[in-house]
């Protein structure tokens, strides 16, 4: 079974969305915990919104593994990692001192360089999962061309 990486990290990225969504679904004040301090939102207001998000993160994961609307899920998925990274930079720069949130109340993790690093590894898996087969195409076109160049073999006879 020849899987290319982006596959791969297709499947990663699905599991991590759907995961922390329905772990946020069950247990919810983490996340909501951390909207309260940086919109100082009221409780309630705070848990609706959790609940969004966890919807949206499910349906991203969801439909990034079955495949439907592919360009724009994986566009989507591309900016919410980019978003989580944005906020995990925030929350190391001011020195936020409480649990993320993101697995619901299964989250330990704090605003701290491990966070940015797993978060830029997200981007990172997202942007390979639309860009990643085109590039490498090109680096082994380029690649192939090269090699035939320097045995002299030419196309376009």
């Amino acid at each position: 079974m020849d899987q290319s990486l982006s596959t791969y990290f297709k499947w990663i990225l699905s599991f991590i969305f759907v995961s922390a969504g329905i772990l946020k679904m069950f247990s919810p004040d983490n996340t909501g915990d951390i909207l309260i301090f940086i919109f100082e939102l009221d409780y309630s207001t705070s848990l609706i919104i959790v609940y969004v998000i966890a919807a949206v993160e499910i349906i991203l994961g969801s439909l990034l593994f079955i495949g439907i609307k592919k360009n724009i899920i994986k566009l989507l998925v591309l900016f919410s990692c980019g978003l989580f990274l944005l906020i995990a930079i925030i929350g190391l720069l001011d020195n936020w001192n409480v649990a993320c949130g993101c697995f619901g109340r299964f989250s330990f993790g704090r605003f701290d360089k491990a966070m940015v690093l797993r978060n830029s590894l997200l981007v990172f898996m997202s942007f390979w999962t639309i860009y990643g087969d085109t590039i490498l195409k090109n680096l082994t076109s380029n690649e192939v061309k090269n090699q035939q160049s320097k045995i002299g073999v030419n196309h376009e006879d």
